[in-house]
C-alpha cells in the first residue's frame, strides 16, 4: 500500500502513514455515530508508529459497551474528527478514511455493529457483518 497523508478541514493537523493496514471497517455502534455525525465510521487501523501526526490534536475519552477505554482525536480549531483508539488494541491507531487523500486505497473488508446501524443505511451484501464486534 502507498503511504498515506490527510488532514483536517482547516489543515492545522495532518499526517503521514506508511505501512500495513490490517483491518478496513465500516462500525455502525452508536458511539460512532454521534463522535462523527455520520451513519457509521469509516476506518483504517495501523500500528501508531506508522502514523506521523504533525500538529496536536484534543483528545476525548469515553467507555465502550465492553468496558474499554475508547479515546477520539479531533482537531481542536475546526473539530474535524481525525483517530481513534481503543484501549483494547494497544499501540493501533483508527484513521478516518474520509481524510485520506488517497482514497482509491480504502475497501473496507466488514461492517461491524450492524445490530446499532440506522435503517436506511443499505449494506454491501459483499462484505461480512456482525452483529457486535468480532473477536
Amino acid at each position: 500500500m502507498p503511504k498515506l497523508t490527510g488532514k483536517c478541514l482547516c489543515g492545522e493537523i495532518s499526517f503521514e502513514a506508511d505501512g500495513e493496514v490490517p483491518v478496513m471497517a465500516n462500525c455502525h455502534c452508536t458511539d460512532c455515530r454521534q463522535s462523527t455525525g455520520s451513519a457509521y465510521a469509516t476506518l483504517m487501523f495501523m500500528k501508531e508508529g506508522d502514523i506521523k501526526i504533525t500538529g496536536t490534536p484534543k483528545t476525548f475519552q469515553h467507555s465502550s459497551d465492553a468496558g474499554t477505554t475508547m479515546t477520539k482525536h479531533f482537531c481542536g480549531n475546526c473539530g474535524t474528527p481525525l483517530f481513534t483508539q481503543n484501549s483494547a488494541r494497544e499501540g493501533m491507531l483508527g484513521l478516518r478514511a474520509g481524510l485520506i487523500n488517497e482514497h482509491a486505497e480504502f475497501a473496507p473488508k466488514v461492517n461491524v455493529y450492524t445490530s446499532s446501524k440506522m435503517n436506511a443505511t443499505v449494506l454491501d451484501e459483499g462484505l461480512k457483518a456482525f452483529e457486535k464486534m468480532p473477536g
